[in-house]
């Protein structure tokens, strides 16, 4: 893989009319195509900014007052000469100042581009420059968090150290396979406590992933019960607002509603949902089963139930589809009225059991808390710096199949020539994860998911 020797050029901030936009320009041209535009007194230095007009490299008419900044290879963000231009953001100054290097020969640049040279020209990682994308879609702190603690390099030097360690392991072993009467044997006891130390530590990141989700995603919690026990209530008042229509007839929401609040650095996805019952409407049955489907993915399911009327059959039924899930609580709406005699909840396990009263907003701060506590809390922010994405995950799971096998063969005697090569596996893997060995193909598919001016 090798650099490119072309010159390109895009904007690094949104279109529209704004007090400043930024133009970027990459390559070993960048600073003739500047000085061919740029008019300024004194001599343009690196790392310095420089105020003075664009003109157009044709006619010589000024285009725009700007400032410009000039970074040297190999001390810039794409390791190339670099320039960043700071324009008023008119969509007239914009588009002639990059008409203005087209013209002189350089070109858009594809999505994620000026990233993707920062890592061929050995500036980012590649799980770095994955979480550069990450960084900027980040809207909470959590997420900025996660994002920034890979775009430092903490994840990709881990699986450097775990791959050092292999390395270690493969040259011992093909030491003493080539020179026997000098390279002693691998030592077996001592590699398999390297072994169970390493899967262990590549289970805990693994574990880490589903709570990642959460942060990087937000929670996602489903609000479920039969009709007319409160759900679109308590809905309004978690997001403090009248969103979902209440009345007192049963059924009134026939499919779920969906909106998102911020609580403590996290995103809150909440869905109010369609009262569950037995019932022969074809849309109520629509309506089930687009719920059935929003359970499987949620991050908490809430079972609303009214404890001031007697437990029903409907109530049964809404038992019935969540009792196998693990991430449930229920929630008492009502709790201001007396507790019906026959209220009797049946035998579960839920996350929480929460007395909920609609008149008193302290028990809807304390459900939020709740929330919060079983879906979040246990993080620490050590565990942010592994978080992956889908492909990251991916080699995290070969590697840590890799493991468990080059573990078992290890421990049943296997010839010392096939354990170089289930050695050699875990390498690959490593390598693959941190970019060291990656495809063409896959490159382009993770930088096309970038902006153009980054």
């Amino acid at each position: 893989m090798t650099p490119n020797d072309d010159t390109i050029v895009a904007r690094a901030t949104p279109a529209g009319i704004a007090a400043i936009g930024v133009i970027r320009l990459s390559g070993s041209n960048s600073l003739n195509y500047l000085k061919s535009c740029f008019s300024v007194s004194k001599s343009i230095s690196p790392n310095t900014i420089c105020v003075g007009y664009f003109n157009d490299p044709n006619t010589q008419d000024t285009i725009d007052h700007v400032c410009i900044s000039y970074f040297k290879a190999p001390k810039s963000y794409t390791g190339e000469d670099s320039i960043e231009i700071y324009c008023h953001s008119s969509t007239y100054v914009i588009k002639s100042i990059l008409n203005s290097f087209l013209s002189l020969g350089a070109r858009l640049a594809n999505p994620g581009e000026f990233s993707k040279r920062a890592y061929i020209n050995g500036k980012l990682s590649l799980t770095q420059s994955e979480s550069v994308i990450d960084l900027i879609h980040s809207e909470t702190k959590l997420q900025h968090q996660a994002s920034l603690n890979r775009v430092q390099g903490k994840l990709f030097n881990h699986i450097q150290s775990i791959r050092q360690h292999f390395m270690t392991l493969l040259e011992q072993l093909e030491g003493s396979i080539d020179f026997p009467d000098e390279v002693p044997a691998l030592n077996r006891k001592d590699t398999t406590h390297t072994l169970e130390s390493i899967g262990t530590d590549l289970t805990r990141i693994l574990s880490l992933q589903d709570l990642g989700k959460s942060i990087t995603e937000g929670i996602h919690c489903v609000l479920i019960g039969k009709p007319n026990v409160g759900k679109s209530s308590l809905f309004n008042a978690l997001l403090g607002e009248e969103r979902s229509i209440v009345t007192d007839i049963p059924g009134t929401t026939r499919d779920y509603i969906s909106e998102r609040i911020h609580y403590k650095n996290m995103h809150f996805h909440l869905y109010d949902t369609a009262g569950l019952r037995n019932s022969d409407d074809v849309i109520e049955f629509l309506g089930m089963e687009k719920i059935q489907t929003l359970l499987k993915s949620a991050s908490i399911i809430l079972w609303v139930s009214d404890q001031s009327e007697p437990l029903t059959q409907d109530d049964k039924v809404v038992f019935d589809h969540i009792k196998d899930y693990q991430n449930y609580a229920i929630i008492l709406n009502k709790s201001d009225l007396p507790t019906n005699s026959s209220f009797v909840l049946p035998k579960t396990s839920p996350l929480f059991q929460h007395n909920c009263s609609l008149k008193h907003i302290d028990s809807i701060h304390q459900l939020k808390q709740l929330i919060y506590d079983y879906t979040v809390s246990s993080f620490q922010d050590q565990d942010l710096e592994f978080l992956c994405n889908i492909r990251q995950q991916a080699c995290l799971n070969m590697l840590s199949s890799q493991v468990s096998t080059l573990q078992t063969n290890l421990q049943t005697e296997h010839h010392d020539d096939m354990l170089a090569i289930d050695l050699r596996d875990c390498i690959h893997t490593c390598s693959e994860l941190t970019g060291d060995a990656i495809t063409e193909e896959v490159l382009d598919g993770i930088f096309s998911r970038f902006c153009v001016g980054k």
